[in-house]
């Protein structure tokens, strides 16, 4: 009889071994579970389907304009590399509680369909205040600005000066060409080969109208580089667009100057360049006509303030003509 219960007994021991198993396997599981989606909600609800990391850094500079802080960022498993990038934070209390030099641990939201932000801002340690400054406390060029002529080098090697854009108007933009971030540079590029093919089939804009990108990295953006760079938009401008798209560097002792006026901040972060975005449209007579200080614009929207800025009342800048009442309508297409 207790021969037979010992044979008995195994198999119950075995399944109940795998219970206790399964049961803690399910509850560890459970509550890894609980701890991701605490971790990922914190206090504020993540899109469906989204994607969660978790991000330590040290952040550089904010753009409380923007809504923006640019962060020195750990390599994020499955995700990136250590890189210093701008992240967007959609709660404008959690910019206001972190300052330029400080450790933070944050969480990336990466929706399927949207762009990637953070939310749930942790400052882990205050910094000293150092770091890149706040794009809202450099220059901002104002409609009406006398733009000066600054020099550069253009995609032949050759030294250009803005003012032999005089009696066109100009589009102006900054980028550099190894930007990793499709939000910025690559799109702003790419807005430029829509405008320049959308305005082919407009004499006035075709003859009098000029697109510019600049870079700040004069130690990468060779002449060769920056060719290099405008081929890779062949496909949206239907061939070589150097005929009124011309791409320029700024030589490194002009850097500084050029980049104040523009409203550009420009800093050197573990191989990467943190930076803002600047785009201006620049009236025949060399003046600033609109700036804009972000990506969200859209080529429609310059196509229009170039053509406001080439007809008669182009003279007045954008502000007096909004200020007026003034419509300032694209171009009806061709």
């Amino acid at each position: 009889m207790k021969q037979e219960n010992r044979h008995v007994g195994k198999p119950r021991l075995v399944a109940l071994a795998v219970l206790v198993v399964a049961i803690v396997a399910i509850a560890s599981c459970s509550k890894q579970s609980q701890q991701t989606q605490t971790a990922a909600q914190g206090s504020s609800a993540v899109p469906a389907n989204a994607k969660v990391y978790h991000l330590h850094g040290k952040v550089l500079s904010i753009d409380p304009a923007n809504s923006r802080l640019d962060i020195d960022g750990d390599a994020v498993p499955d995700f990136m590399a250590a890189m210093a990038m701008p992240y967007t934070v959609h709660d404008k209390a959690e910019i206001a509680k972190v300052a330029s030099g400080d450790e933070i641990n944050a969480d990336i939201i990466v929706p399927q369909d949207a762009e990637a932000y953070i939310q749930n801002i942790v400052v882990l340690k205050k910094g000293s205040g150092s770091g890149t400054p706040s794009s809202s406390n450099i220059h901002e060029p104002q409609p009406g600005d006398a733009v000066p002529d600054f020099a550069l080098v253009d995609q032949d090697g050759k030294h250009i000066h803005l003012s032999q854009f005089r009696g066109d108007a100009l589009l102006v933009t900054f980028i550099y060409t190894r930007c990793p971030f499709p939000d910025y540079c690559p799109l702003v590029s790419r807005n430029f080969g829509h405008i320049y093919a959308d305005t082919k089939s407009n004499p006035e804009l075709r003859d009098h109208l000029r697109l510019l990108s600049v870079s700040f990295d004069p130690e990468n953006d060779t002449p060769a580089a920056l060719r290099a760079y405008a081929k890779t938009f062949d496909g949206t401008t239907g061939g070589n667009p150097f005929g009124r798209w011309e791409f320029a560097v700024v030589p490194k002792d002009e850097l500084q100057k050029v980049t104040d006026y523009f409203g550009v901040t420009v800093a050197q972060n573990g191989g990467q360049i943190v930076h803002s975005m600047s785009t201006s449209v620049i009236t025949p007579d060399g003046k600033i006509y609109s700036w804009r200080e972000d990506t969200d614009w859209k080529p429609a929207d310059l196509i229009a303030d170039a053509s406001a800025a080439l007809a008669p009342a182009g003279a007045q800048t954008a502000a007096d003509m909004r200020g007026a009442g003034h419509a300032i309508a694209a171009p009806a297409a061709n």
